[in-house]
């Protein structure tokens, strides 16, 4: 017995070493970066209690389960459902969502909670009452619920039977093999196994079990079974009779009541108080405080559908990047701007910011001594094994092959207020000058010799920010005055705003497979693709913000073989082909990047920001999650707030005014989700949606649909929502008074119509009436004509009168004087007198003054 404990211990520690062995060769361990957790608590909505349990139901919501009842997690929306809503109890210490709802395990028996109702699971009719300790779902999908010393099975729907087997104490854990499919089952002193084909197996200490049986057991995606107890962890390999220890990988003890997790990809994570646990088929890694975790003691972890992981513990945390994200530095104010990163010959990441020059190492950044308070923009290992540091601020640093401390470079004036530092191919090394151009280090002669002057191009002064060498051996350097390139005849050309560069100073560049290059500029100009061939240089293509970049100030860009293409700037990092995007929300500490930190390796980015520096795993980039389906969560009408499923009657007038909150499960990046919403019946076309909440105002009465879609950024849209409901009209515009008004309308139009043709019958009779009257005046007046006509005696034809004496000659024959003639045949009479003429020539004859010319005697006195 002695001799197979021995063996026993060596066969565990051999374990535990391979496990060591593989984790020490991943590298995972801690080197100084911290991945980006959020804590969220009430602040953000989440009631008080610890989370005991988390999981995802089929819309995509979160879940949360405790101490305070059942909470919904919406992309920052919360809701919480307790006994007051239904709920068995308040407290629910597990969840399990499943197609036909979302299965509670709490003190007071197991519900199903499903369309906003509570459902009770029953045994041979009556409810299973009393409290679940745990509930597992095996892998064709049902469910078990251990239940004092009895374990259930679900049959159908609520129905639930009870296996023939007792637990011979309460059971501690129990869980689901994924690749077995067996049902295991730890209770005091052991641990219990069902099989699919019905056999059983059962393991004690005996077997190197924990004596005091397990309290969390998982079969993980290789077929492994893990199980433990306090400070003890023991496995068996697929097919083992035996566990073996595995202690040694534990951070801390396990934490009692937790629940450990199979992740998607097959491996387990088990919750510890010191961090967790993380089981591959690689090894084991640790995730705790030294990694970033918020806190020590976990009690439950859960992966959703994007790859955020969640992790509960005093609080809950969630993971953002999907665990690709690295940041190294606090990320807040003060800390130091990381201008430069490279690699050593050992391969060391070299770090250079405004406090020195470091190493990255296992434990973290290590500094060159000398370089303290050094701003360090530029840093090379040249052949010889000597470490360049190029200050802008100061003189050049090296760092001589075997010293441990660096010293001031003996390169003379012009050795300080250098920009860069570079080696070309054939092993020189360049320099760009802040002014006084591009230099070259002549070993031989141990000095910097000035390779293109200022006065070349008729300058006074030339800086120069980067030189990089591209596949043809022509080197190229980005300059205050433009793009300056050596030929491969050894000739220097500079190309500016006239060859159509952008007006301002070029401070990067990044070589395609193809043979053109991106270049970067100091000022907002984005970047710009050019090609140099024969002496000319041909504009390719140009990125501005709107037009595949989300802003024009670009600090810097690299490239790798392939093509792959990052550009730093002040809003995170952008991958230009297949565009992605790490900011603040992907788990950048800061995202306010340097000029020239930025550096691509196979699989991994590496880049420097105004605080600090972080590192992006793409091997670890999730798939593109599908378009968000986005879901109606609750509708506000007339003051009430109803929730699915909805049963709407048609809505009275007086509550016509209705919101609509909607929700989409948006995890990862919840500031990127971007809603559109429309109200069919009021409105045909789209509009984005500032936050959850659409409220439309006193809608008229009428059909309505309304509609909600959502998207990841600028992805594509998902399915839409739909909800249709009527709003009653007003009832002075209801059909009955409707019909009321239009016949009291035509009533009174009828009546008028009565009204008005009396009227007009009067108007008649009376209109007859005055045009007899004045008919029979008309007619006596003629009549008075008439006979007045008949008396005057009418004058015509010709009338023969005297020249002479003015006589008429009547009808019989004799001459009349003319008035005498006249007064005969008309009721005209005559009386005479003289006229002027007249008068004058009879008077004149008489010798007499005529009428009227006499003057008053003249008075003689």
């Amino acid at each position: 017995m002695a001799r197979r404990r021995i063996l026993h211990a060596v066969l565990g520690a051999l374990g535990a070493g391979l496990l060591a062995v593989t984790l020490r060769a991943r590298g995972v361990e801690q080197d100084g970066g911290r991945l980006p957790f959020v804590l969220l608590g009430r602040e953000q909505g989440l009631p008080s209690g610890s989370v005991a349990c988390l999981d995802q139901d089929a819309q995509g919501f979160l879940w949360l389960s405790g101490e305070s009842g059942l909470v919904r997690h919406a992309a920052g929306q919360w809701r919480v459902w307790t006994s007051k809503d239904g709920l068995p109890s308040d407290f629910v210490p597990q969840l399990s969502a499943a197609p036909d709802g979302l299965w509670v395990a709490s003190l007071r028996g197991l519900a199903r909670f499903r369309d906003g109702r509570v459902e009770l699971a029953t045994v041979d009719g009556h409810p299973l009452d009393g409290g679940v300790g745990r509930l597992v779902r095996d892998r064709e999908g049902r469910l078990w619920a251990a239940l004092g010393e009895r374990i259930y099975r679900q049959r159908e729907g609520l129905a639930f039977e009870a296996l023939p087997w007792a637990a011979p104490s309460p059971p501690f854990a129990m869980a689901a093999g994924p690749v077995t499919g067996a049902l295991y089952v730890g209770y005091r002193g052991g641990l219990h196994a069902r099989f699919p084909d019905g056999t059983e197996r059962d393991w004690t200490a005996a077997d190197g079990l924990p004596a005091e049986g397990p309290s969390i057991v998982l079969e993980d995606g290789q077929g492994r079974v893990w199980a433990g107890s306090g400070r003890t962890l023991v496995v068996k390999a697929p097919g083992a009779a035996r566990f073996t220890d595995a202690s040694a990988l534990l951070p801390g003890s396990l934490t009692p009541n937790s629940l450990p997790y199979l992740d998607r990809d097959g491996s387990g994570w088990l919750p510890t108080q010191a961090g967790l646990l993380h089981l591959t088929a690689r090894g084991a890694e640790r995730l705790g405080p030294a990694e970033g975790l918020p806190f020590r003691w976990a009690r439950a972890v859960f992966r959703d559908a994007e790859g955020s992981l969640w992790v509960a513990g005093p609080a809950l945390a969630q993971l953002k990047g999907g665990g690709r994200v690295w940041n190294y530095g606090s990320g807040e104010e003060g800390e130091a701007v990381v201008w430069w990163l490279a690699r050593d010959r050992r391969g060391r990441l070299l770090v250079g910011s405004d406090d020195g020059a470091a190493r990255l190492g296992p434990g973290g950044l290590v500094r060159i001594p000398g370089t303290e308070g050094r701003r360090i923009k530029s840093l090379l290992e040249d052949r010889s094994g000597r470490l360049w540091m190029v200050s802008t601020t100061g003189p050049a640093l090296w760092l001589d092959p075997g010293a441990s401390r660096a010293r001031t470079a003996p390169l003379g004036e012009a050795g300080a207020f250098v920009n860069c530092v570079a080696e070309d191919t054939a092993g020189q090394v360049w320099l760009g000058h802040s002014a006084l151009g591009l230099l070259r280090w002549d070993p031989r002669e141990g000095r910097l010799v000035q390779e293109v002057a200022p006065a070349r191009f008729g300058l006074s002064a030339l800086g120069v920010f980067s030189v990089d060498q591209d596949r043809r051996g022509r080197l190229w350097a980005g300059t205050t005055a433009g793009l300056l390139v050596r030929e491969a005849d050894g000739a220097w050309r500079l190309f500016t705003a006239r060859d159509g560069l952008g007006p301002h100073n070029l401070r990067g560049v990044a070589f395609l497979p193809d043979g053109s290059a991106w270049i970067q500029y100091q000022e907002p100009q984005g970047l710009t693709r050019v090609r140099v061939e024969d002496g000319r240089l041909e504009v390719l293509q140009q990125l501005r913000k709107g037009s595949g970049l989300r802003t024009d100030l670009v600090y810097a860009v690299a490239s790798d073989p392939a093509g792959r293409v990052w550009i730093s700037t002040d809003h995170g990092l952008d991958r230009l082909d297949r565009p992605a995007h790490v900011g603040v929300e992907q788990g950048m500490a800061n995202e306010d990047g340097s000029v020239h930190a930025l550096l691509l390796e196979p699989g991994r980015v590496w880049a420097g920001t105004a605080a600090g520096f972080v590192r992006v795993d793409e091997a670890e980039a999730p798939a593109p999650p599908a378009p968000p389906r986005v879901s109606l969560l609750a509708l506000e009408l007339g003051g009430r707030i109803l929730e699915p499923p909805f049963h709407l009657a048609p809505v009275p007038h007086e509550e016509a005014t209705v919101a609509f909150r909607v929700g989409a499960p948006a995890f990862l990046d919840e500031q990127g989700l971007r809603i559109q919403v429309r109200l069919r019946g009021l409105e045909t076309e789209w509009h984005d949606l500032d936050g959850h909440l659409a409220r439309y105002a006193a809608l008229p009465g009428g059909d309505y649909v309304f509609e909600a879609r959502a998207a990841q950024g600028d992805g594509p849209f998902g399915p839409a929502c739909a909800l249709p409901f009527t709003v009653r009209p007003p009832w002075w515009l209801s059909w009955w008074a409707l019909t009321v008004w239009t016949t009291a309308a035509a009533a009174g139009v009828l009546g008028l119509v009565r009204v008005r043709l009396r009227s007009l019958a009067r108007s008649k009779a009376a209109l007859e009436a005055t045009v007899a009257r004045r008919t029979e005046e008309l007619r006596a007046r003629n009549e008075d004509l008439s006979a007045a006509l008949t008396k005057v005696k009418q004058l015509s034809g010709l009338l023969p009168i005297c020249a002479s004496c003015k006589k008429i000659r009547d009808d019989g024959g004799y001459w009349n004087q003319l008035e005498t003639y006249i007064s005969q045949h008309s009721e005209a009479d005559f009386t005479h007198g003289i006229c002027p003429e007249c008068a004058q020539a009879l008077y004149a004859e008489a010798g007499l003054p005529p009428p009227g010319s006499r003057k008053p005697p003249t008075d003689p006195g």
